[in-house]
């Protein structure tokens, strides 16, 4: 989870902040702006309950986090089982143990279309506008520093809207990185390439399981 930050000069701004990316940075950055009294603007171009290819496993620093927001109860409520055991079979031999941190002793995997349906509507609920379907054309900059966005929503519309605080939480490719050159850190060697399937009808223990192997 990343995200980049302009900052705009003078003039009228029609928010506080625009967050360019309504996923689970973006979203509780936007319900945590909001509750503060900001005037937050949420755009992103997917429309909620929707998937991604992305992190599913919510350790427990992040459900303290849920806690904290008061959001936690409605992501157990949808059924998601806790995890309570971390297994990973390396071929020889397995490590296990459990999940702790911060006062919890499990973890929790929902699916993306829960958990990002579940932030994006505490964002709303919080006071920010959000706009779903709506994608972001371009970055707009005065003077070397950010002022807004301009984008159009699913039925063409285009708009521009201001800000003095234009947040990038749009993922690997930002739009908003790219138009403020915003410098890369702390970044790894690709290693792995995951491939995602999602089955029904088979039983829970409460395990994560991981089998790694050479190939």
């Amino acid at each position: 989870m990343t995200s980049t930050v302009g900052v705009s000069g003078a003039g009228t701004q029609d928010y506080d902040v625009i967050v360019v990316g309504a996923r689970c940075a973006g979203a509780p950055a936007a319900l945590l702006l909001a509750r503060l009294g900001h005037r937050v603007l949420l755009v992103d171009r997917a429309t909620f309950p929707s998937d991604t290819i992305s992190t599913h496993l919510i350790h427990p620093p992040g459900l303290a986090a849920l806690e904290r927001w008061g959001l936690l109860d409605r992501v157990v409520g949808t059924g998601c089982p806790a995890i309570d055991i971390y297994a990973f079979d390396l071929g020889p031999f397995v490590l296990a143990g459990s999940p702790a941190g911060e006062g919890f002793d499990v973890s929790y995997a929902p699916r993306r279309t829960v958990l990002d349906k579940i932030l994006v509507d505490a964002a709303a609920e919080s006071g920010a506008e959000v706009r779903e379907g709506f994608t972001v054309e371009e970055i707009l900059v005065d003077g070397g520093t950010v002022t807004g966005i301009r984008g159009h929503d699913k039925d063409g519309g285009t708009t521009i809207d201001r800000a003095r605080i234009v947040v990038g939480a749009d993922g690997l490719h930002s739009t908003v990185a790219k138009a403020t050159a915003a410098t890369s850190y702390a970044e790894k060697p690709k290693i792995n390439a995951y491939y995602y399937t999602y089955w029904a009808g088979l039983p829970m223990y409460g395990q994560f399981e991981a089998f790694d192997r050479e190939d």
